[in-house]
C-alpha cells in the first residue's frame, strides 16, 4: 500500500513541476509519465483523465498548504499574533515551494477551477475559514463572512509572493518592504 502511495505522490510531484514549467497544455500525460519515470498507463491507475490528475494536484497542494500553516498556528497566542504568523507562514510556504505556488496560482485562474470542481471539499479553504472565524469569535477582527476575510488575506499573500519573485532586485533597490501590506490588511480587519 505504501508503495502505491509513494508512486501516486511521485506522479503528483512530477506533474506539479512540469505544469509549473510548461503550463497545463504543455504537460500531456505522456510527458508527466516520462518525467515521473513511470508508464503512461500507471498514471491512469490513479487518475482517470488529465483533468482528474490536475484536480488531484490541486487537492494535494491545498493539503500541503493547510498542513504547513496549521501546524505552525499557536492557538494560545492572541489573534493578532496568530494573524501575522499565518501571513508569515503562508508566504513562507509559497516561497519555499515555488512549483506549488505557480501551480496554485495557475489553477485558480484556469478553466479547471470550475463550478463543479468548487463543489468538492477543500481542506485548506475549510481550515482558513475556521481560522478567521476564530478571530471573529474572539472579537479580534470584524464580524464579516470568514470567506471574505480569507479571500482578502490569501489573495494578497499570493500577490506579495508573485511580486517578490518578479521584482526582487527592484524592491531591494527601492527599499520596498512588502510586509507593510500585512500591517495594512490587519488595520483593515481588526475590531
Amino acid at each position: 500500500m505504501e508503495n502505491l502511495l509513494n508512486k501516486r505522490k511521485c506522479i503528483l510531484e512530477s506533474a506539479l513541476e512540469l505544469i509549473n514549467e510548461q503550463g497545463f497544455h504543455g504537460s500531456p500525460i505522456s510527458k508527466v509519465a516520462k518525467n515521473a519515470g513511470v508508464a503512461a498507463g500507471s498514471i491512469y491507475t490513479y487518475f482517470e483523465s488529465k483533468e482528474e490528475l490536475i484536480l488531484g494536484i490541486y487537492e494535494y497542494v491545498s493539503e500541503n498548504i493547510k498542513t504547513y500553516v496549521s501546524e505552525k498556528d499557536d492557538e494560545t497566542l492572541d489573534f493578532k499574533s496568530r494573524f501575522f504568523n499565518y501571513w508569515k507562514n503562508y508566504t513562507r510556504f509559497f516561497e519555499q515551494n515555488p512549483a506549488q505556488h505557480g501551480f496554485y496560482d495557475q489553477f485558480l485562474n484556469s478553466p479547471f477551477n470550475s463550478e463543479s470542481s468548487q463543489q468538492f471539499p477543500n481542506v485548506w479553504h475549510e481550515w482558513s475559514y475556521g481560522f478567521f472565524q476564530s478571530g471573529i469569535d474572539q472579537d479580534a477582527i470584524k464580524n464579516m463572512n470568514p470567506t471574505i476575510l480569507a479571500i482578502l488575506v490569501n489573495s494578497n499573500i499570493n500577490s506579495v509572493v508573485k511580486i517578490k519573485n518578479n521584482f526582487k532586485a527592484k524592491l531591494a533597490r527601492n527599499k520596498v518592504d512588502l510586509e507593510e501590506i500585512s500591517k495594512l490588511i490587519w488595520e483593515g480587519i481588526k475590531s
